[in-house]
């Protein structure tokens, strides 16, 4: 079922892309900004979470996630086939098309309703389960209450949800329209400040529990997941605020989306785990660096104008004076930065490299060779602990009168 699952993400997500190549007609009105763009972006997400997912399942058959993961991308993939073929009946105009658009646009928002669901993995990472009673107890309300909401938002009668011009073809049960209002994404950004704190919560919760590995499987997941909240943040505060959202919003969040899959599959795999606190300490590192080095930039610019403005109107020494001291300020800044946040974020390379730096002092003055084994035994073990470590030694066999080379 997996692979059928990957299949269908697979089709879903490449007849979509061709379709608007081949049909590229104007774009439904959507309260998300929704485009080519961002549908590309929800192609490479659905591919990747279906394709991870059902790699999970065949290498663990009894977590959820896997399972959880083929879903999500069979909702992102065909979801934007969906749409892409509602696009294409709208333009054409005729009766008929128009019922066909009433179910393509239904289908899209069942589908893509259904791949939303992305971030209640984060409440059974990386077990498939809570990781307290309590929180299995919340596990099973959500799986409770996630397929009702779904529900109302698909049988919601009424122009559909993703699409306010199309009516909803199998509406049913109550007008919510009047509570809830006509668009959806502000109620979906609405949402989004109740739901990630207490998501934050469970995570947090979850890592003070968690033995050193599933520390570092949380850690992949978090920072995946910290990314693909912000740009959904990004996505649902353009909606807010300008009541006509971007398009770059919706697309950041489809090709932010895609990193969280991969971060879930390096996890639960194990493959690169540890790498972890290196990216970690990386991404900090050169985003303080940035900031750093753009304030004095800035502040280059403004002081200098300020001195030359008596004499010249000109920008051009003040941007070429501005330009000089970041290059001169890179590297000293960028190193100072990065022992600085690896003394916090990445402290076991940090140990390590202090490690081998005081062994290297050491070298320059040792000569007896026993010593220097059990030092260098002891360096090893310090800066990667090795699971078994051994040392050989070439021998000096010198040559005598006879001897052949």
């Amino acid at each position: 079922y997996a692979i059928v699952g990957w299949l269908a993400a697979l089709v879903g997500a490449v007849g979509a892309t061709t379709l608007r190549i081949v049909d590229p007609v104007p774009i439904v009105r959507n309260p998300f900004g929704f485009g080519d763009v961002a549908l590309v972006g929800f192609a490479v997400m659905g591919v990747a979470f279906a394709s991870v997912g059902a790699l999970l399942v065949v290498r663990r058959p009894h977590n959820a996630i896997g399972w959880c993961m083929v879903l999500i991308g069979v909702g992102h993939a065909v979801g934007i086939f969906a749409a892409a073929a509602t696009n294409s009946m709208v333009a054409v105009g005729t009766q008929e098309a128009l019922r066909t658009a009433q179910l393509t646009g239904w289908l899209t928002t069942l589908f893509i309703t259904m791949g939303g669901f992305l971030f209640g993995i984060g409440f059974i990472f990386p077990t498939g389960r809570g990781h307290t009673p309590r929180w299995d107890r919340f596990v099973r309300l959500f799986l409770i209450g996630g397929p009702v909401a779904w529900l109302m938002i698909v049988l919601q009668p009424g122009p559909l949800s993703v699409f306010p011009t199309i009516e909803n073809p199998f509406g049913l049960g109550p007008d919510l329209r009047s509570a809830l209002g006509m668009e959806v994404s502000p109620v979906a950004a609405a949402s989004s400040v109740l739901f990630v704190p207490l998501l934050l919560w469970s995570l947090v919760s979850r890592y003070r529990l968690a033995a050193s590995i599933e520390r570092q499987q949380l850690k992949w997941f978090g920072l995946a997941l910290v990314v693909a909240t912000g740009a959904f943040g990004f996505s649902g505060a353009g909606a807010v605020v300008a009541g006509d959202p971007a398009e770059i919003g919706l697309a950041l969040f489809g090709f932010a989306g895609a990193l969280v899959p991969v971060a879930i599959g390096i996890a639960i795999l194990r493959h690169g785990l540890y790498d972890i606190d290196r990216l970690i300490s990386r991404t900090i590192a050169y985003g303080a660096v940035t900031g750093i080095l753009g304030a004095v930039f800035v502040g280059t610019i403004l002081a200098i104008q300020g001195l030359l403005a008596p004499f010249t109107k000109e920008q051009t020494v003040a941007v070429a004076a501005s330009t000089l001291a970041v290059f001169a300020l890179f590297q000293p800044v960028l190193r100072r930065v990065r022992r600085t946040v690896d003394r916090h974020f990445d402290r076991a390379r940090y140990d390590g490299e202090r490690a081998v730096a005081a062994f290297a002092d050491r070298l320059r003055d040792e000569m007896d060779l026993a010593n220097l084994s059990r030092d260098l035994d002891t360096t090893i073990r310090d800066a990667i602990a090795p699971a078994s470590i051994g040392l050989w030694l070439r021998g000096d066999r010198r040559l005598r009168d006879g001897d052949r080379p």
